[in-house]
């Protein structure tokens, strides 16, 4: 082996989610300034991260965050809670309820 590291498909892994728009935020410097958040009118806190209540909502109807976008520079452990518990709250706001696991809130904050 020379040390570089390579990605093979795994056969019968691909699954598609339909969905009208789908936000990846990656990295870790929060949300860039462009014509997608600008386009959606969505307010910033004061960090410039996007403003979102307890339950991962903007101020935009229907618009979720979590992650970097919402809670800032983070780690990526945090992302992927804040993605499962933004899940379950979007899931009870088209269901009325929801069976997915929650396991942090927009303000949690890490252990000390």
């Amino acid at each position: 082996m020379d040390g570089r590291m390579s990605f093979d498909p795994v056969e019968d892994s691909v699954e598609d989610f339909p969905a009208d728009l789908v936000f990846l935020a990656m990295g870790f410097t929060g949300p860039e300034r462009n014509e997608l958040i600008d386009g959606l009118g969505v307010e910033l806190d004061q960090r410039g991260n996007v403003k979102r209540n307890e339950e991962f909502r903007t101020t935009v109807e229907d618009v979720f965050v979590c992650g970097d976008m919402g809670r800032g520079q983070s780690l990526i452990v945090w992302a992927i809670a804040e993605g499962r518990s933004c899940a379950a709250a979007v899931d009870r706001l088209f269901s009325g309820s929801t069976q997915l696991h929650s396991p942090v809130t927009p303000t949690s904050v890490p252990l000390r």
